[in-house]
C-alpha cells in the first residue's frame, strides 16, 4: 500500500513525548509513532462504532416489537 505524506501540527508537549519514545528505542522516527497511534485509534474507534451500531439495531428491534403489540393494547 502506498503511503501519502500529510502535515500534522501537534502541541510541543506531545512532540516531546514522541521524542522520548524515540530516544528510549521504542520507535525509529516520529512518523513511525504517528502511524502506530493512528492505527490504534482507528482500530479502537471502529470497535466503538460497531458497538454503537449494534445497540441501535437492538433499540430498533425493540421499537418494532412495541409497535406490533400496540393493536393488542388498545381497547
Amino acid at each position: 500500500m502506498e503511503a501519502q505524506r500529510i502535515t500534522v501540527r501537534l502541541p510541543q508537549r506531545d512532540l516531546h513525548s514522541i521524542d522520548l519514545f524515540i530516544r528510549a528505542g521504542e520507535f525509529a522516527s516520529r512518523s513511525e509513532v504517528i502511524r502506530h497511534a493512528v492505527h490504534d485509534f482507528i482500530k479502537e474507534y471502529a470497535t466503538e462504532v460497531i458497538d454503537k451500531a449494534e445497540k441501535i439495531k437492538k433499540v430498533q428491534a425493540l421499537e418494532l416489537a412495541v409497535e406490533s403489540l400496540e393493536p393488542y393494547t388498545k381497547k
